[in-house]
């Protein structure tokens, strides 16, 4: 009897451990081809240019990725002006299509 309920948990547990395995095989793989990481990785950097040439603006703690041709912004800035500015700074680079701003504003 301890023998059998022992084997059910086992059996139990080993399905619980496969469960996110099986789930995550169903899901469509996001594919980018080399040459839109490349472009994602031009355009990040394009952002972290413009971040840097802004004259009334510095933004030492934010952050710059980019997934064709979404770019997300996070990391720290010191007022809301200055997220606010990062966001647009970011909008106004060519090639950006969308921007998520996830920058925290430190209080």
């Amino acid at each position: 009897m301890k023998t059998i309920r022992m084997t059910i948990a086992a059996g139990f547990a080993a399905i619980l451990l496969l469960s996110p395995i099986l789930i995550s095989c169903n899901r469509e793989p996001v594919e980018r081809t080399i040459a839109q990481e490349q472009e994602d990785a031009k355009l990040a950097e394009k952002v972290k240019a413009n971040f840097a040439s802004s004259a009334s603006f510095k933004f030492p703690d934010v952050q710059v990725a980019s997934f064709k041709g979404t770019v997300q912004l996070s990391g720290f800035v010191i007022s809301d002006d200055q997220k606010q500015a990062a966001q647009e700074i970011a909008k106004g680079v060519a090639g950006v299509q969308d921007v998520e701003n996830k920058i925290s504003v430190k209080r």
